[in-house]
C-alpha cells in the first residue's frame, strides 16, 4: 500500500471544508486500494485562539460510503506525491477520476505542490 507522506497527512489537517467525518478513497489500477478516515474532533487550544483538531489515518482496503472516490494509476499517485505532477494537472488530463464531493477533490488536489 502507497503510504501518504507525513507532510500530505498534516496539511490534510488545515483544510476548512471538512465535514465532521470524511471518508477519501483511493483506487489504484494495481489493487492496492486504501482510503483516508478525516475526522474534525472539536476545538483545542492554540495560543489564545480555538482550532478544530483533525486526525487523518491511512486505512488499507475500501471505505463504506466514501464522500469522495478518487481513481488513477499507482504511478499517477506516486508521481503527485513525489512533486513530479500537478494534481490539478492531472484532474484536466483525465489521469484522476472522482465521483463525489467536488469541493473536497479541488482541496484536495491543493494539497499537493509540484517541486
Amino acid at each position: 500500500m502507497m503510504q501518504l507522506p507525513a507532510h500530505i497527512l498534516e496539511r490534510l489537517r488545515l483544510l476548512t471544508c471538512l465535514p465532521q467525518t470524511t471518508r477519501v478513497q483511493f483506487r489504484l489500477s494495481d489493487g492496492s486500494d486504501f482510503y483516508l478516515r478525516v475526522a474534525r474532533r472539536g476545538p483545542a487550544e492554540r495560543g489564545r485562539e480555538e482550532v478544530a483538531v483533525i486526525e487523518a489515518e491511512q486505512v488499507s482496503g475500501l471505505a463504506e460510503a466514501p464522500d469522495l472516490d478518487l481513481e488513477m494509476s499507482y504511478n499517477t499517485l506516486r508521481d503527485i506525491i513525489d512533486g513530479q505532477l500537478s494534481a490539478r494537472h492531472a484532474f484536466l488530463l483525465g489521469d484522476i477520476r472522482y465521483t463525489g464531493n467536488r469541493e473536497l477533490a479541488a482541496a484536495l488536489a491543493d494539497l499537493f505542490a509540484v517541486h
